[in-house]
C-alpha cells in the first residue's frame, strides 16, 4: 500500500513514494521548495537538473536517515494545466548502493553455491555446498529485517521531510493522488 494511504505498514514497501498535483507550474515548485529550505534550518535541499532534495542536515544526519526526492512534471495526458509532484522517500544513496550490494552478493552466493550444492547432492556425493542456499537465504531475510527497523529508525525525520514538502508548496494548494 503506498505511502500516501492509512495504512502505513507494508512490509514489502523499501521506498515510499507517494504523488501530488499542484496549479503551480515546475519552476514554481522548484523555486517555493528551495526558498522554504533556504529559510529552514532544520532541513537542507538542493536541485540537480529536474529533481529536488531535500535532506536532514549533516549534524543531526544518522546512518537511516532518509531524504526526499522530488519530481515536478506537467501531466502530458491531462486536459489541465496542473504539475504532478513525484515523491520518493529513501535513504541516502550509500546506504541504498551498501544494500543493494549486499542483496546482489548474498542472491549470488545462493545461486552459484546452491547450484554447486545441489548437483553434488543429485551425483550423491555429500558436500557442505547444499547449505549455502538455506544459509544465503535466512541472510537476506536478516538483511530485509535490518532495513526494516533502519527505516523505522528514520520515521520522524521522514515525517519532518514530508511536513517541509507541504509547508513549502502551501497546505491548501496541494492534493495527494492515490496512484503513483
Amino acid at each position: 500500500m503506498p505511502f500516501n494511504k492509512k495504512d502505513h505498514f507494508n512490509p514489502g514497501e523499501i521506498k515510499p513514494r507517494f504523488k501530488l498535483v499542484t496549479p503551480f507550474s515546475e519552476e514554481e515548485v522548484y523555486q517555493r521548495l528551495l526558498d522554504h529550505v533556504n529559510s529552514d534550518d532544520s532541513v537542507v535541499g538542493k536541485r540537480v537538473y529536474d529533481q529536488f532534495y531535500i535532506d536532514i542536515p549533516y549534524q543531526e544526519r544518522h546512518f537511516w536517515s532518509p531524504e526526499l526526492r522530488i519530481i515536478a512534471e506537467k501531466d502530458e495526458y491531462a486536459d489541465h494545466e496542473d504539475t504532478i509532484i513525484r515523491v520518493t522517500v529513501g535513504p541516502q544513496y550509500t546506504v541504498w548502493v551498501l544494500f543493494i550490494f549486499i542483496y546482489s552478493f548474498l542472491g549470488v552466493i545462493a545461486l552459484f553455491g546452491g547450484m554447486y550444492g545441489l548437483s553434488q547432492l543429485a551425483l550423491g556425493n555429500k558436500t557442505i555446498w547444499v547449505w549455502c542456499l538455506p544459509v544465503t537465504l535466512l541472510m537476506i531475510v536478516g538483511v530485509y529485517v535490518i532495513a526494516k527497523s533502519g527505516q523505522r529508525k528514520g520515521r520522524d525525520q521522514t515525517l519532518h521531510l514530508v511536513s517541509v514538502l507541504y509547508h513549502a508548496l502551501g497546505q491548501g494548494k496541494v492534493v495527494r493522488i492515490d496512484s503513483f
